[in-house]
């Protein structure tokens, strides 16, 4: 089965968080979230991961739709992410608030 892709802002969402992750640009991270993303995510917390992805995310990857969900009132949006480097592959879980990120996990 193959999930219909997701709404073009979604996309959108997960776009400028890999950028912002590759390009270690806490900023550009936070502007695609809501108020509770902005609280949750600390900049040690981004710099962690950007530490661990930043250079894997730039020499190129590809991300792969697995489908949404709805959990406690929230659209929740799923991919697999898949790096050039043939290394370990991590699902992205994106939640969120209306037009806003909630939560981003990459693990």
């Amino acid at each position: 089965m193959n999930p219909t892709a997701p709404p073009q802002k979604i996309i959108d969402c997960l776009q400028v968080i890999l950028d912002a992750t590759a390009s270690k640009n806490y900023e550009l991270f936070t502007t695609v979230g809501d108020a509770g993303y902005k609280a949750g995510i600390t900049q040690e917390m981004f710099d962690n991961v950007s530490d661990e992805l930043g250079s894997r995310l730039q020499n190129g990857y590809s991300i792969s739709y697995f489908g949404e969900l709805t959990q406690d009132g929230f659209q929740v949006y799923l991919w697999k992410l898949s790096f050039t480097d043939g290394g370990d592959e991590f699902v992205a879980r994106m939640t969120m608030n209306g037009d806003k990120v909630a939560g981003i996990f990459i693990a």
